[in-house]
């Protein structure tokens, strides 16, 4: 059975409510004039400045500390630690959601944008993709890019049921493939297919041999992963207009049996 805090919530919901607070309120001092010398705000910009610049193991509070010419402990007056800070960090460089194409994009066009822009944005904060996940989104803009692939999802006519899991699927596979992008040595992976054909046991990996050298492991000559990517999103929105269409069509079926 879980504990509970002093507050009666199971234990960890106090923890989490508390890392939603500090998002929900680094959020708010964009608009506050005039701002502090320094505030939860001025901290995760600078944390980010850091972790854009030179990695997530650069990251620490006393470096922070150091780029805003103050002590360490003045930081924990306004965030409680690291891995609430790399939370703010995330939340933070994540950044407002793209703008749909057209208000009358269709809803495969605005998904794929959506997929284009969350990629863009991992490559531009590599560090994002190792940061730790702590929970389904709860800060303001990761809420807002959730939001903005749900919209279209829903419109398609995806039961309401499988919005999350798909949205949450889909999120997950860029974020994973943006990272192998990220981590893949391009010499590596293009010589992948020579490297395969030259070792495969076809009785062993009768596939794998019969694409070894291929299109099928070739991907990319420079081993882009990007290509992947739309591929995966276009065969996963196909099967939704697929099911949506199927179930439509039974519908009718059963409104004129």
């Amino acid at each position: 059975m879980p504990r509970a805090d002093r507050t009666g919530r199971p234990s960890g919901t106090s923890d989490l409510s508390d890392v939603a607070d500090l998002l929900w309120r680094t959020d708010a001092e964009h608009d506050e004039e005039p701002r502090p010398r320094l505030s939860a705000g001025r901290i995760v910009a600078a944390a980010v400045a850091v972790a854009d610049a030179e990695g997530l193991d650069a990251l620490s509070m006393q470096r922070v500390a150091s780029e805003l010419g103050c002590t360490a402990m003045a930081l924990y007056r306004h965030i409680p630690g690291k891995e609430q800070l790399i939370a703010a960090m995330t939340d933070a460089a994540t950044g407002r959601p793209p703008t749909p194409p057209s208000p009358a994009a269709q809803w495969r066009v605005e998904i794929e944008s959506w997929v284009e822009a969350l990629w863009g944005l991992y490559l531009s904060h590599r560090w994002m993709l190792r940061a730790p996940t702590l929970s389904a989104p709860v800060g303001p803009n990761e809420l807002a890019w959730f939001e903005a692939l749900l919209n279209p999802l829903l419109r398609a006519g995806l039961d309401r049921g499988r919005l999350i899991p798909v949205a949450t699927f889909l999120s997950s596979a860029v974020r994973d493939l943006a990272r192998v992008a990220t981590e893949l040595d391009p010499a590596g992976a293009a010589a992948y297919g020579e490297v395969l054909a030259q070792r495969l046991d076809p009785q062993r990996f009768p596939t794998l041999c019969s694409l070894a050298g291929g299109e099928g492991l070739d991907e990319e000559e420079d081993g882009d992963v990007a290509p992947i990517v739309r591929h995966g999103v276009r065969y996963l929105l196909d099967g939704i207009e697929a099911e949506v269409a199927s179930q439509s069509a039974r519908r009718k079926e059963e409104r004129h049996g």
